[in-house]
C-alpha cells in the first residue's frame, strides 16, 4: 500500500515538474527573437572568434636599415625574407626614419645592418647587427627575437662553412665532413602544425555554451517575480527543487542543441581535429551545462530585477572566463588566484574540451575534472534550491 502511495506520488511529482517544463519552453519559443537569440548568437561568435583569435606569429612588418649594402647584407636581408615569416616594407636611408615608423606602428621590426659589416666577416672579425623590435605586445616580441636569432645563426653557420671550404681548397686540405654527436628530432604530438587556432577553438566551446546558459537561466526567478507570477508559483504544490529542475532543463536542453552545433561547425568548417569520443564530450558538457545552469539561477534567485541579474551575470562571467585557462595559463597565475580557479566549472571542461579535440581523452585521463563538475553542479544546485526557499519564507 505505501509502495503505491509513494508511486502515485512520484508521479504526480514528476507531472508537476513535466508542467513547469513545458511552460518554459512555451516562454522560449513563443518569441521568434528569443528563438534567433539562442542559436544564432553562438555560431556566430564562434566564426568571428575562429578568424580573429590567433596568436601565431607570422607576416611581420619589417624594415631594413642597410647601411652597408653589400653582397653579404643583402643575403642576409633575404634569409629573412624568404623564411615566410617576414615582410620588408620599408628600405630605410637614414636611422631617423627608425623612430617614426617604430612610433605609429608601421613596422613591428627593424633590421640595421652597419657599416662595414661585410669586411668585418671577411677578416673573421664580429659583425655588429642590430635589431629594434616593438616590444608592446611582449609574447609576440619575444618570438620575433627568437625567430631573428635562429635566422642569423644559420647565416652565421653557413657564411662560416663557406670560408672554411675555400680556405681549404685554397690549401689543397682534404674536408672531413663533421657530423655533430647530437641529432635533434622535433615532434609535436595532437598539434602538429601548432596551429593556434585549434587551441583556443577547441576550449571556445564553454565560453559560448555557458553564455546562453547562464543568461538565460539568470532571468529564470527574476522573470516570476517582476511578472508577478511568482505569488502562484509560491501557492503551487511544488517544491524548490522541483521548481529549480523545472527551470533548469529546458535551458539545458537548448544548451546541448548548442554544443552539438558549434562542434559541428568547428570540425566541418575551421577543420578543427577531433580526435576523441563524441558521447564523452556531450556526456561531460551536460554535466557543465548544468553546473552553468544552477549557477545562473542562484544569480536569479539573489536578484531582485532583470538588470540586477544580468550584472550579476557579467561580474561573474568575466573573472570565470579570465580565471579558466581559456587565454592565461593557470600555472603562471598566483597560488592563491590558482585556488580560487579550484571552484570554476570553466576550468574544467576547457580541459575537457581541449583533451577530447587534440588528444582524444577519455574518463580514464579526465575523471577528476568530471568529478569537480559532479561536485560544483550539486552544489550550486542545492543553494539555489536553498535561497528560493528563503525567498519564499
Amino acid at each position: 500500500m505505501m509502495t503505491l502511495k509513494r508511486a502515485v506520488e512520484r508521479h504526480l511529482r514528476f507531472g508537476i515538474v513535466r508542467s513547469f517544463i513545458k511552460k518554459e519552453f512555451k516562454q522560449m519559443f513563443r518569441d521568434p527573437r528569443m528563438r534567433m537569440t539562442m542559436f544564432v548568437p553562438p555560431v556566430v561568435m564562434l566564426l568571428l572568434n575562429g578568424y580573429a583569435i590567433s596568436t601565431d606569429v607570422e607576416d611581420i612588418r619589417m624594415a631594413v636599415y642597410d647601411a652597408d649594402r653589400t653582397r653579404a647584407s643583402r643575403e642576409l636581408v633575404e634569409r629573412f625574407t624568404a623564411s615566410g615569416y617576414f615582410i620588408a616594407d620599408a628600405a630605410l636611408d637614414s636611422e631617423k626614419q627608425i623612430a617614426r615608423l617604430l612610433d605609429t606602428g608601421a613596422v613591428e621590426l627593424v633590421l640595421h645592418v652597419e657599416r662595414g659589416f661585410s669586411r668585418r666577416i671577411t677578416s673573421g672579425k664580429k659583425a655588429a647587427l642590430q635589431i629594434i623590435v616593438d616590444g608592446t605586445d611582449s609574447s609576440r616580441a619575444a618570438v620575433i627575437v627568437a625567430y631573428v636569432n635562429e635566422i642569423t645563426a644559420g647565416f652565421s653557420s653557413a657564411y662560416l662553412d663557406r670560408r672554411v671550404r675555400s680556405l681549404a681548397i685554397s690549401k689543397n686540405i682534404q674536408m672531413v665532413k663533421f657530423k655533430p654527436p647530437v641529432e635533434l628530432r622535433e615532434r609535436s604530438l595532437f598539434n602538429p602544425q601548432l596551429l593556434s587556432r585549434y587551441f583556443f577553438l577547441s576550449g571556445l566551446l564553454g565560453m559560448l555554451v555557458s553564455i546562453v546558459a547562464i543568461s538565460m537561466t539568470s532571468m529564470a526567478i527574476v522573470k516570476e517575480r517582476e511578472a508577478g507570477t511568482i505569488d502562484q508559483i509560491i501557492v503551487s504544490p511544488i517544491r524548490p527543487a522541483e521548481l529549480i529542475a523545472g527551470k533548469i532543463v529546458p535551458y539545458a536542453i537548448v544548451a546541448f542543441i548548442d554544443i552539438v552545433l558549434i562542434t559541428a561547425v568547428m570540425v566541418a568548417w575551421f577543420k578543427v581535429p577531433f580526435n576523441g569520443s563524441v558521447l564523452f564530450l556531450f556526456a561531460s558538457g551536460i554535466l557543465f551545462i548544468v553546473a552553468t545552469s544552477a549557477m545562473g539561477l542562484f544569480i536569479s534567485t539573489i536578484s531582485k530585477t532583470q538588470q540586477q541579474a544580468i550584472l550579476s551575470t557579467f561580474l561573474f562571467f568575466i573573472p570565470a572566463l579570465l580565471f579558466s585557462g581559456f587565454i592565461f595559463p593557470i600555472y603562471a597565475m598566483p597560488e592563491t588566484i590558482q585556488a580560487i580557479t579550484l571552484l570554476n566549472p570553466f576550468r574544467y571542461f576547457i580541459t575537457i574540451s581541449r583533451a577530447v579535440f587534440l588528444k582524444g581523452a577519455g574518463a580514464i585521463v579526465l575523471w577528476k575534472e568530471l568529478a569537480a563538475l559532479v561536485i560544483i553542479a550539486l552544489v550550486l544546485f542545492y543553494f539555489s534550491a536553498r535561497r528560493f526557499r528563503r525567498g519564499l519564507e
